[in-house]
């Protein structure tokens, strides 16, 4: 039963890159914690425990993730995030980006989900409005609204 579990969360992991880098432009930084990629959000966005990413737990599955966190790092992902990367015995220096680009980028990102929350918001309360204001009309039908 482990192994099967084991075996199917490196599934759904492998399915979960595969459909990211199929993206034209994947936002890994979506999953981001930190200073890399978070185990438990992807674990929370696959269904299953973060614990699963320990090597004691399921070894071959924290090799996956340490060999997606060594492509992201040397694809370029990482300079938005970490100044530096370990990578085999050396420091690769990946601060090619201005602070200034990833704070504008992160703060355009944070009002672009505010704003889809905000627009949701006032969708909501424009609808009770309507509904509230067919009251309003019924209620000055009978003469109880001044």
């Amino acid at each position: 039963m482990s192994k099967e579990r084991g075996q199917r969360n490196r599934d759904l992991f492998l399915g979960w890159v595969a459909e990211m880098k199929s993206k034209e432009s994947p936002n890994w930084l979506d999953y981001w914690h930190g200073d890399t990629l978070s185990p438990k959000k992807i674990a929370d966005e696959l269904g299953f425990d973060s614990s699963a990413f320990k090597e004691k737990r399921n070894k071959k599955l924290f090799d996956l993730l340490q060999e997606l966190k060594q492509e992201l790092a040397t694809s370029g992902v990482y300079q938005q995030r970490k100044k530096n990367l370990p990578l085999d015995k050396e420091i690769i220096d990946v601060s090619k980006e201005t602070d200034e680009d990833i704070k504008d980028s992160a703060r355009v990102r944070d009002l672009k989900r505010t704003n889809r929350r905000l627009q949701n918001e006032n969708a909501k309360l424009a609808a009770e409005v309507a509904k509230l204001s067919e009251f309003k009309d019924v209620l000055i039908g009978m003469g109880l609204w001044k």
